[in-house]
């Protein structure tokens, strides 16, 4: 009535059934989150005093660590105390021992470990969504906590001292997870996105309501940190915020930002930006900031994560849970907040006219609808056969059409495999002009705005060097490109500042046509996880 399990994301060693976890050795059973960054240095030790290894894991050196202290006569309790002390690294750990068959052991450092009961059964888990349908009480471990469970009780310790954490009442999902008839969930998700933004948008004012709006009235300049889809949502929202709000953003990659060494000004903003909540690099980066003494806000699409607990301002996105591991409807929903954000520090700075925040306003509200439209564009999965051919794609964008670019680059990568780069359309010129030939493929996001003829001159730059070129653009854009371009996508005509939202939900729906007519799975990627949890 005891077990534990692991779906493991391999960090060290191939994903095969040698390293699958949970790894038994010498009596002691382990599942094992994390990396320990150090994992070399105390295999070397145990080697030399006799110790055979068996996996290629990192994780092997804890069952081996804690034999050595079981060995001395410390109980299990202790033994995990002093081997947690040798461990560097990120960690959630889940132990059996054989001499006590009825207790399951866990422990965590940096990374999130919940425990979730009833009146007859105790559960452990990374993530409280796995846990609401089975228990009525939820709690969260702290770091360095080490919890002792067993059928219908447990006790926690922290530094060898016993501790209790708050519990909270679990929240019952009154949905099943299913794909709904859709082929995949991933493209279930995708036409979930007019419900989500919609939600979202509605959502965002009720909780800027509470927010000071004192805090925001002379900032000058905020950094943002995300990374994957959640960083091109930050490299968008920078177009937003400098031409709307007119605020500085200094934009950063979450995993090289806390290892940057900047001073930052005490009392400056930070925001953060994670789908899950627990993005482990995402996470050091926030930790980082606050020793700095930063102002926290975070953008997340789940309740009660490491983040959110971290944040001083919360902006939840409502995207409702997202089983396909590419981001579709959280990506959105970021750049709903975003936008909505956006707007508001306009207002707040007496940046903006009452007219035009009456049509940013209604520019928001629209996207439900236009996201819709975008959905029924047929001429996408016509042109996702094309792109089949090609090995090597360029996809090229300015001004906010850049985070575009990257986004849709991103996506089709993930999905099909296939080799794709974004490029800001002006760059092109200073080096990476150089791969066109006639075997690329450039796919340029052009919808007609103030920037559609410098993206046209650079499209031109590309055709006279036997590029083949598919846009996307709108009405008025559309009949400008016919002729020049083999294929032009036409899309909803919309307020230039929403534009972003429409044009990334079109390039979901292009690699998601892709990758499904390549016969791939797109709700589990090779090599990808929903949720990184390692650094």
């Amino acid at each position: 009535k005891v077990g534990i399990a692991h779906t493991r994301w391999a960090t060290h060693g191939a994903p095969n059934l040698k390293n699958a976890h949970p790894i038994y050795i010498n009596n002691v059973v382990v599942a094992h989150n994390g990396i320990i960054e150090n994992y070399n240095i105390l295999k070397k030790d145990l080697e030399e005093k006799g110790v055979s290894f068996h996996t290629d894991t990192d994780t092997e050196v804890i069952p081996n660590i804690l034999t050595s202290y079981l060995d001395e006569g410390l109980s299990p309790i202790d033994s995990i105390l002093q081997c947690l002390n040798n461990l560097q690294g990120s960690l959630a750990l889940a132990l059996l021992f054989a001499e006590y068959p009825d207790t399951l052991f866990v422990a965590k450092r940096n990374l999130p470990l919940a425990i979730g009961y009833n009146c007859n059964k105790v559960f452990a888990a990374s993530d409280t969504n796995t846990l609401n349908s089975f228990v009525e009480k939820i709690l969260h471990l702290e770091d360095n906590d080490i919890a002792v469970i067993k059928s219908n009780e447990f006790s926690i310790y922290n530094n060898g001292i016993q501790v209790k954490r708050r519990t909270e009442n679990s929240s019952p999902r009154n949905f099943l997870i299913s794909k709904n008839g859709y082929p995949s969930f991933m493209l279930k998700e995708i036409f979930e996105q007019p419900y989500a933004l919609n939600k979202t948008i509605n959502q965002f004012y009720k909780q800027y309501k509470e927010i000071n709006k004192e805090l925001f009235s002379e900032l000058g300049y905020i950094t943002i940190v995300g990374c994957g889809s959640s960083y091109f949502a930050g490299l968008i929202a920078k177009c937003w915020l400098e031409s709307i709000a007119q605020i500085r953003v200094y934009l950063e990659i979450s995993s090289e930002f806390r290892y940057s060494s900047v001073k930052l000004e005490e009392g400056s903003i930070g925001l953060f930006i994670s789908q899950s909540g627990e993005t482990a690099d995402t996470m050091e980066a926030l930790r980082y900031a606050r020793l700095q003494k930063q102002m926290i806000i975070s953008i997340i699409n789940t309740f009660n994560s490491s983040i959110e607990k971290a944040s001083d301002i919360v902006l939840h996105t409502l995207a409702g849970p997202e089983i396909g591991v590419a981001s579709t409807k959280t990506f959105s929903t970021q750049l709903a907040i975003l936008a909505c954000f956006a707007v508001e520090l306009g207002k707040i700075k007496g940046i903006l006219g009452r007219e035009r925040i009456k049509e940013l306003s209604g520019a928001i509200n629209s996207i439900p609808e236009h996201v819709e439209h975008v959905l029924n564009v047929m001429e996408i999965q016509h042109i996702s056969g094309s792109i089949l051919e090609h090995n090597n794609i360029i996809i090229i964008g300015r001004g906010s059409s850049y985070g575009v670019a990257m986004e849709g680059a991103l996506k089709i990568k993930e999905l099909s495999y296939i080799n794709t780069i974004g490029i800001a359309a002006g760059e092109m010129k200073h080096g990476s002009i150089a791969l066109i030939d006639s075997t690329v493929l450039v796919i340029a996001i052009i919808p007609y705005d103030n920037l559609f003829f410098k993206t046209l001159s650079n499209i031109q730059e590309i055709i006279a060097r036997k590029g083949k070129v598919i846009a996307f653009s709108d009405k008025q854009g559309a009949p400008l490109l016919k002729g020049i371009c083999i294929d032009v996508v036409q899309l909803p005509e919309v307020d230039n500042f929403v534009s972003p939202i429409i044009y990334s939900v079109a390039m979901q729906f292009l690699a998601y046509s892709i990758a499904e007519k390549k016969g791939l799975d797109v709700d589990c990627p090779r090599n990808l996880a929903k949720s990184v949890t390692v650094e």
